[in-house]
């Protein structure tokens, strides 16, 4: 997908939070999943990584154009040329294959210029014998781990040989799974598990979650190798301006009200 630019240097004044540029340019096309993932992703157009995102457009002065779909649809999406990225991906050896995270000299991942940090935990029924003790499930046999569709964790408990239930797009979902007793145990982002639990008291009172995470993920905004070929100078300084959005004010002032809702 072709984006012509044309940067014009403004102004450079180092006691300003961000730089400021000008340049015509058709919209920056991304898509996000179509479910919400408390607290980064909440109903059509909120969430803590939309108003980040929104905050970066406001001071680079440009313009996201943002899709929702199916995760996995998102990156199939992406990969195919329909997007010029994708929203809140964590890291894997798959993606990298068609997309660019933002890296330190072009070799290795800059955390500092992800999106956020979430952590995926075991979740097991109160009557089900599963632990998670020195990065093994214990007493699995061959019961399938619950992931959501898409999700990178889902590759990630493959590798690691275990079999998994993937069909269902929503941790809600999953847990009514395991309500049901259809599943024994799933892995899932720790807030939006945590908030949906909390909402049902029904699912809360037969499946808990287990102590130690399974897998800490940092997310990021994910460009394709086409956009990012042909737009790098815009790529980069988009990445540079995620960490001041994120530690921004505005930001944290609803990440604190946002998190503040889990307090249950």
């Amino acid at each position: 997908m072709k984006l012509f630019l044309k940067w014009i240097f403004l102004s450079l004044v180092l006691s300003e939070p961000c730089l400021s540029f000008a340049y015509a340019s058709p919209e920056i096309k991304l898509c996000y999943e179509d479910v919400t993932v408390f607290p980064w992703i909440i109903g059509d157009t909120g969430g803590l990584v939309i108003s980040e995102l929104h905050m970066v457009e406001k001071r680079l002065n440009i313009k996201f154009n943002l899709i929702r779909l199916p995760w996995k649809r998102c990156q199939t999406e992406a990969q195919a040329g329909n997007f010029d990225g994708i929203i809140a991906a964590s890291y894997t050896q798959d993606r990298e294959e068609w997309g660019i995270y933002p890296t330190q000299n072009d070799l290795t991942i800059e955390r500092d210029y992800r999106l956020h940090t979430d952590a995926f935990y075991v979740y097991i029924r109160k009557d089900s014998s599963i632990k998670w003790v020195n990065k093994q499930l214990i007493n699995l046999k061959e019961q399938p781990v619950g992931v959501q569709l898409g999700y990178s964790v889902g590759k990630d408990l493959e590798k690691a040989g275990y079999s998994i239930h993937a069909s269902l797009t929503t941790a809600y979902d999953i847990l009514k799974e395991m309500d049901f007793n259809t599943l024994k145990v799933a892995v899932l982002q720790n807030y939006e598990s945590t908030k949906t639990l909390n909402e049902h008291p029904k699912l809360k009172q037969n499946i808990i979650r287990l102590k130690e995470p399974y897998k800490v993920a940092d997310q990021y905004l994910l460009f394709t190798k086409d956009f990012y070929g042909k737009n790098k100078d815009l790529s980069k300084s988009i990445w540079r301006t995620i960490p001041k959005a994120r530690n921004s004010r505005e930001y944290l002032k609803a990440q604190k009200s946002l998190m503040a809702l889990l307090d249950n």
